[in-house]
């Protein structure tokens, strides 16, 4: 089930300070929204992954898609 939780209760359930939370955060592993009054606010569970990864991904899948086309090409 995925929902919103704050900056506290990610600590809290990851058991790390508020620096390794950051870090966390700004790694990209988790998607998270810096509300108007400066908090947190973190998706947890689902099976979700955040947008910019999923481009990533797909970026990635394409450049693979044409690279094997290549090699499929050279080697017939």
């Amino acid at each position: 089930m995925e929902e919103w939780i704050s900056l506290q209760e990610f600590m809290r359930r990851k058991k790390v300070g508020q620096e390794v939370a950051y870090q966390m955060l700004h790694s990209g592993k988790y998607e998270y929204e810096k509300t108007a009054g400066g908090r947190y606010k973190i998706k947890v569970g689902g099976d979700t992954v955040p947008r910019a990864r999923y481009e990533e991904l797909l970026q990635e899948n394409a450049e693979l898609k044409t690279k094997l086309e290549s090699v499929k090409l050279l080697v017939s």
